[in-house]
């Protein structure tokens, strides 16, 4: 705060600068006449004489198509002309007004929708909480859900009836009606007859969807509709082949529900409809008092910029972004400001660096957004001589995100964009991803998200990716992940190895499969070898289905040497097969199995091959137990690769899998 005054101080030596009262009057009074109404009347009157009453319509999210929000706002108070004596009512007006453009300005529709929260509020009738609601919190109620027909009178007036529960038990409310995906005639969901039996069978459609029932989409409609009614924000949102919802359960905390996925797009949003842009703005909009100081400075800059205070303008706006980073209008507002003015190189690098320290720390994805949009276009320089300076620009990006911020996002999507812009050809891609995975190892938070991506960039080129493992092992096997390097091992094994053992790529499977070795003790049972060397040692092991959820791949590389290991199989057929670390004659087996369901083993089938596709029976199991022998000394079995085969059911389990004979190659 003191440094915004010495910023007023200064610019009053040019000018009388208006206060935040008179600045946020001049605002609204501009609003009032693009709506055509006249500033003398009793409406603008009593809305310009209360700046808590503008701060409500100015300071709660976006105002979208001004005219058409104070029009409904005129039409609400010409309905209670004594609105602005009563806050809670006055704030739900306000609120019903900013969402009436996203209701297609459909002002009975609003005015009916205002008087039920009103009427129901005087009643007693509505959550507790609805007294304690912020406008911007009330834009959920003034709304509604994506499923219009629940957010009708009628069946408004059913959920609040019947649904009335405490706020966090709104997460459940999905459940009051039946997953169906037919109903009683047979009708999919997914066809235009599923409700229509039913069409008067009941009084509401939230009456209907309880009776009938219905599949994510009606549930999660009904859940969210269920806690609007009683006056407690919520919001439905569309998942990959899903629908969910969530609610907002207590000050600041919006608790998903019914939700399967974290790719989530937001049916009620302002500036960005994902899960992130949500936290965001609910965030930045929590405390009112912050809110409105932010949109005051946003006022004073644009007043500033207007008078030809460009430099004033700058620096006041810089305060707003760097104070209240969560508020994305200041950022926006910085941007436009900077371009209006014709800002220099230097102070779109200040901007660049405010977004690195203020905003890429609170979110990663809208800091993205921005640099995108706003930023790199500017402070990226092209052609050849630029890369090495846009590889270090894009890095910095990934320096100032320590983790996923407000939520999980589309982080293997911003990367892609910095691969674009980096413009340097898959060998300064491939060292740029390579230097991004180093500088998050540490928080092992991105890991697996950067080389899922890496692995879809190189394909089928085994070449590629084994010298881009190398790159990143070398770092982790060097200390490159910090105190978190065992974490961030154990992250590498289980997305390369079981790659790496499909590839047949030895090297990579060896090379990553020893730094695991130090995650996990060696197992202690250790069976007398056959004859020979260990010939399995050095190989790959493969199962089919790996990683799934009693198995961890980090641990297969130790099942086929004398370290130990585990591994667990899942599908019918189950298979683990060894490619052999030096193709031989073998001379016998040894399988250490986990202690529980040892009679899983038994029926299954031991197999050589010499090329891994035509195979040889070896042995049959047939009793149960932890530690098996099998003898294949002078039989003259030569093979590049061993498998253990079970066709009667999925779960096969072992800590050793080791292959002993002599090296033919």
């Amino acid at each position: 705060m003191r440094a915004i005054l010495v910023f007023l101080f200064s610019f009053s030596l040019v000018a009388a600068v208006p206060t935040p009262e008179e600045l946020l009057r001049d605002q609204t009074s501009a609003l009032i006449e693009s709506a055509g109404i006249g500033l003398e009347s009793t409406f603008a009157v009593q809305l310009l004489d209360l700046p808590e009453w503008q701060h409500e319509l100015l300071d709660s999210g976006p105002v979208s198509e001004p005219g058409a929000v104070l029009a409904t706002l005129y039409a609400l108070w010409r309905h209670q002309p004594d609105l602005a004596m009563h806050p809670v009512d006055r704030s739900m007006a306000t609120a019903c007004a900013l969402e009436a453009p996203q209701r297609n300005g459909q002002t009975e529709e609003m005015l009916a929708r205002y008087r039920f929260f009103r009427d129901r509020h005087r009643s007693g009738e509505l959550n507790r909480m609805y007294e304690t609601l912020s406008t911007f919190e009330r834009r959920f109620l003034a709304r509604g859900v994506q499923h219009n027909g629940f957010n009708s009178a009628e069946s408004m007036d059913y959920l609040n009836a019947e649904v009335a529960l405490p706020a966090p038990r709104y997460t459940g409310a999905c459940w009051y009606a039946a997953y169906r995906l037919r109903n009683a005639f047979g009708d999919s969901i997914h066809g235009p007859q599923y409700y229509a039996p039913f069409a008067d069978s009941w009084g509401s459609h939230a009456e209907r969807v309880r009776h009938v029932g219905g599949v994510c989409g009606s549930l999660s409609n009904f859940g969210a509709a269920a806690a609007v009614a009683n006056g407690v924000p919520a919001v439905t949102m569309g998942e990959p082949r899903h629908c969910a919802y969530a609610v907002l359960t207590g000050p600041g905390r919006w608790q998903t529900a019914y939700s399967l996925s974290w790719r989530r797009g937001m049916h009620t949003s302002f500036y960005g409809s994902t899960w992130g842009w949500h936290r965001l703005i609910a965030e930045a909009l929590q405390d009112t008092g912050q809110a409105r100081r932010s949109g005051d400075l946003r006022r004073l800059a644009a007043y500033q910029l207007r008078c030809g205070a460009a430099g004033e303008a700058m620096r006041t706006i810089r305060v707003a972004r760097t104070a209240h980073p969560l508020d994305w209008p200041n950022w926006a507002e910085s941007a436009a400001i900077l371009s209006e003015a014709g800002a220099s190189t230097s102070d779109w690098q200040e901007l660049f660096r405010d977004a690195l320290e203020h905003l890429a720390p609170q979110s990663g994805e809208v800091a993205h957004h921005f640099l995108m949009t706003s930023l790199y276009p500017i402070v990226l320089p092209g052609g050849e001589d630029g890369l090495e300076a846009r590889h270090r620009i894009l890095l910095s990006y990934h320096q100032a995100m320590p983790d996923w911020g407000l939520g999980r996002w589309d982080f293997g999507r911003a990367l892609n964009d910095q691969l674009r812009l980096l413009e340097g050809g898959s060998g300064a891609e491939d060292d740029f991803l390579a230097a991004v995975f180093s500088q998050h190892a540490a928080a092992n938070v991105f890991a697996s998200e950067i080389l899922a991506l890496q692995m879809r960039r190189t394909g089928d080129d085994a070449e590629r990716l084994k010298n881009f493992i190398a790159k990143i092992g070398g770092s982790l096997a060097a200390g490159g992940g910090g105190g978190n390097t065992s974490a961030v091992i154990d992250t590498l094994a289980a997305s390369v190895l079981p790659v790496a053992a499909a590839q047949g790529d030895r090297d990579t499977f060896q090379f990553i499969g020893r730094l695991t070795a130090g995650n996990y003790d060696p197992h202690p049972i250790s069976p007398e070898a056959f004859p020979g060397v260990l010939l399995s040692s050095g190989g790959t092991f493969g199962i089919k289905n790996p990683g799934n959820r009693w198995d961890n791949p980090a641990r297969h590389w130790g099942v086929i040497e004398e370290h130990g290991g585990d591994f667990h199989t899942s599908s019918t057929p189950a298979t683990a097969t060894i490619q052999l670390g030096n193709f031989g004659r073998l001379s016998g087996v040894v399988i250490v199995t986990r202690r529980g369901h040892l009679g899983r083993l038994n029926g299954a089938v031991l197999q050589a091959s010499t090329d891994g596709e035509i195979w040889t029976d070896l042995h049959t199991f047939e009793r149960a137990a932890q530690v098996h022998r099998i003898d294949l000394e002078g039989q003259g079995i030569d093979a590049g690769y061993v498998r253990v085969i079970q066709d009667r059911q999925p779960s096969i389990h072992f800590h050793k899998f080791l292959v002993y004979g002599t090296r033919q190659n």
